[in-house]
C-alpha cells in the first residue's frame, strides 16, 4: 500500500467517526484531529520526498524516528477522544493503526535507499580519499616527523608508555583542529567508552575534558577498537565524508582526519613491533643461556623454517627421537657445550638421547632428513 492510499484510508476512517454524530464538543475535537493528521502526513510526505530526491543518503546522526514523531502529534488529541466514549475510542484506534502503517512505510526508506547506496560505495569513497592523502607531501612529512620523534624524544627506542602518550596526543590534536565540531554539536550527551582511551588523565579543571569525551564519541562512530588499537571502518568514514561534503571546511577536516589517523596508525604499528619483540624475548627466555646465543638463535630460526621445531623451539610432533638426538648432537658440537645432552633433556622433556646416538653408531643408520639438519648447521 503506497502513501497516497494510506492517506485516503486515514481520511475515510475519520469520516466514519464523524458519521456517528457524537456530541458537539467531541466532534469539534475530532475535526481538529483530522486537520492535525492531514498536516503531519503532508509534512512527513514532503520531508521524505525531499530526502529521497535531493539527498539520497540518510545520515545516521540525523535520522528521524517517524513513529515517535507521529505519536507525539496524536498523544494529546487521542487521549481526549478516549474520554469521549467507546465508539469514538475504537475509531481513533483505527486511525492510530492507519497512521502506524504510514510510519512503517516511512521508516523503511533507509533500507530502500540502501539498495542504491551500498556500503561498498562508501568504502570506495574512503579508499580514494586515503590514496590521495597517502600520495601527498603531508603523509610523507607525518612519517618523517614520527621517525624524528622516535630518534630525538625516545633515543630510537620508544617504550610502550611513550607510544600510548603519542597516540593520545595526536587524537587530542585532531579534536583541537575541530574535525568533528559539527557532529559534536548534534550530540545530546557525551558517551564514554570504558576501557579504551582514558581521558581521566586530563586535569579535572581542564576545560577540554568534556569536549574530548564528546569528540571521542563521534570518532568511535567511524572507527573500531580491535586488540587495543583504533582501526578505521572504511564504510563508516566514507558515509561521514559524504554527509559532510557541503559543510564549511569539509575538505580541510577530511584531510586532518586522515592525517591524524595516519599518525595514530604509525604509533600503533610501532606498538605492535614492540609487543612482538617482547613476545619473542619471552619465548626465547625458555631457552637456557647456552642455547640462546646469537649463533644458536640462527640455528633455531632455520630449524623452525625447516619444520623441526615450533616458534617456542619445542619439537614438532613429526620430529622423531632420532632426529632430536641428531639436532642436539650438532648443537653441542657447534656451540662446544660442556654438558652435551642435559640442556636438551630439560628443554624438550625427553631422556636417553645418548642411547639414541649409541644405537645410530651401532646400526650405521642416520635419521631421516639428516642431510637437511647437516645443511642447517653448516651455516
Amino acid at each position: 500500500m503506497d502513501c497516497l492510499e494510506i492517506f485516503k484510508d486515514i481520511f475515510a476512517k475519520m469520516e466514519a467517526v464523524k458519521a456517528e454524530k457524537p456530541t458537539a464538543g467531541t466532534k469539534f475535537r475530532l475535526m481538529g484531529l483530522v486537520a492535525d493528521i492531514a498536516e503531519v502526513t503532508q509534512a512527513l510526505q514532503t520531508q521524505v520526498l525531499d530526502v529521497v530526491s535531493h539527498e539520497a543518503v540518510l545520515d545516521a546522526d540525523a535520522e528521524v524516528d517517524y513513529a515517535e514523531l507521529a505519536e507525539q502529534v496524536l498523544a494529546v488529541e487521542l487521549q481526549e477522544c478516549v474520554d469521549a466514549g467507546e465508539s469514538v475510542c475504537e475509531q481513533t484506534r483505527l486511525v492510530n493503526e492507519a497512521l502506524g502503517v504510514l510510519n512503517s512505510v516511512l521508516v523503511q526508506i533507509p533500507e530502500q535507499l540502501e539498495r542504491h547506496h551500498k556500503e561498498e560505495e562508501y568504502e570506495r569513497l574512503y579508499e580514494a580519499e586515503k590514496r590521495r592523502y597517502m600520495n601527498s607531501g603531508t603523509a610523507y612529512r607525518a612519517r618523517k616527523t614520527f621517525e624524528e620523534w622516535k630518534d630525538y624524544e625516545c633515543y630510537g627506542h620508544p617504550l610502550q608508555e611513550n607510544i600510548e602518550d603519542y597516540r593520545m596526543g595526536k587524537i587530542l590534536q585532531m579534536f583541537e583542529k575541530g574535525v568533528f565540531n559539527t557532529r559534536v554539536e548534534q550530540m545530546q550527551r557525551a558517551k564514554r567508552y570504558q576501557g579504551e582511551l582514558d581521558f581521566d588523565q586530563l586535569d579535572d579543571d581542564n576545560s577540554m575534558k568534556k569536549t574530548a569525551h564528546r569528540h571521542y564519541a563521534v570518532l568511535r562512530k567511524l572507527v573500531d577498537w580491535r586488540d587495543g588499537c583504533l582501526v578505521v571502518e572504511p564504510a563508516r568514514v566514507g558515509r561521514h565524508f559524504y554527509a559532510c561534503r557541503h559543510e564549511e571546511n569539509a575538505k580541510t577536516n577530511r584531510t586532518n582526519f586522515l592525517k591524524y589517523m595516519h599518525k595514530v596508525s604509525l604509533a600503533q604499528e610501532e606498538l605492535r613491533k614492540l609487543e612482538q619483540v617482547q613476545q619473542e624475548k619471552a619465548e626465547n627466555s625458555l631457552l637456557p643461556d647456552m642455547l640462546a646465543t646469537e649463533q644458536a638463535m640462527k640455528y633455531w630460526a632455520l630449524l623452525q623454517k625447516n619444520g623441526f621445531v615450533d616458534k617456542t623451539n619445542q619439537l614438532l610432533p613429526e620430529t622423531t627421537r632420532k632426529q632430536a638426538m641428531y639436532i642436539a648432537d650438532m648443537f653441542s658440537d657447534k656451540l662446544q657445550l660442556r654438558s652435551k645432552w642435559k640442556p636438551f633433556h630439560d628443554l624438550w622433556h625427553i631422556n636417553n638421547l645418548a642411547q639414541e646416538k649409541w644405537d645410530m653408531q651401532e646400526s650405521g643408520k642416520v635419521p631421516v632428513r639428516s642431510d637437511e639438519i647437516d645443511r642447517i648447521f653448516e651455516r
